[in-house]
């Protein structure tokens, strides 16, 4: 059971490494779909078994362009897949990336995130804020961690089962909360270079970025030689992008308990 994670779907161009064009993403999977790949939901992913060619496809950060762009592509192909939302930032413009003078891509609204809840696509948690949870006071992961999760299911009327680690940073203390707090499952990107993702609260996902070819896919998810360089490359990406949780505004918590 293998993991993909987008975060930029098109339609307007985009300069960052995550981003693809809808022609992109369509295209990757339609290929996958013909070499045999079957597209399951993370919650049937840990319910069940399934064959070597299982995958699940989930998406960072929440923007709009998931509705408007990714989102007839899935219908069209009949595919479900999970959300990370910034619960802070829905319905708002993202703080946190470099876009050259230009305004921050624009976050789901909830009016979008309950439509697409009806038709195959489930929502976790990517904190509140979308800070580095590592360099957080501890009552502060906590708030970043429980309240994101009160709020979707608030929203949503469900349980949140899964989190994804802003910037894939975590720590034994974040990890410790996030089961506190009942999360079922955390992920993360390129944690370790291993595959078992035998820790629930490390799980490996693996990152598709703008320069990403149907066979470069393949390779990542068949494993071997060229798969290790791949996995090389993501995480040097992964590392990079920590640059921006330097830069980016701070979140201002007020006083907390």
């Amino acid at each position: 059971m293998q993991i993909l994670a987008y975060h930029k779907i098109g339609p307007k161009f985009d300069l960052s490494v995550v981003y693809q064009s809808q022609k992109q993403f369509s295209g990757q999977l339609k290929f996958l779909q013909a070499e045999g790949y079957r597209f399951v939901s993370l919650e049937e992913a840990f319910q069940k078994s399934f064959p070597e060619k299982a995958l699940a496809l989930t998406f960072d950060d929440g923007y709009e362009n998931i509705y408007t762009t990714a989102f007839p592509v899935l219908q069209e192909l009949d595919i479900p897949a999970t959300a990370f939302m910034v619960t802070g930032f829905v319905g708002k413009y993202n703080s946190w990336d470099f876009n050259f003078g230009r305004k921050g891509l624009k976050h789901l609204s909830w009016e979008q995130i309950k439509e697409m809840a009806k038709d195959g696509i489930s929502f976790g948690s990517h904190t509140v804020n979308h800070p580095d949870l590592t360099k957080l006071d501890k009552k502060y992961v906590d708030y970043e961690l429980k309240t994101s999760k009160e709020i979707l299911e608030d929203k949503l009327g469900q349980e949140v089962k899964f989190l994804s680690y802003p910037f894939g940073k975590y720590n034994s203390f974040i990890k410790a909360r996030a089961c506190e707090f009942g999360y079922k499952k955390a992920f993360t990107l390129y944690s370790d270079g291993s595959s078992n993702n035998s820790d629930s609260y490390a799980i490996k996902r693996i990152g598709v970025y703008r320069f990403d070819t149907p066979l470069s896919l393949k390779i990542k998810l068949e494993g071997g030689f060229w798969c290790r360089l791949e996995d090389l490359k993501g995480n040097l990406i992964n590392r990079l992008s920590y640059g921006t949780s330097i830069v980016k505004p701070k979140p201002k918590y007020g006083t907390l308990n």
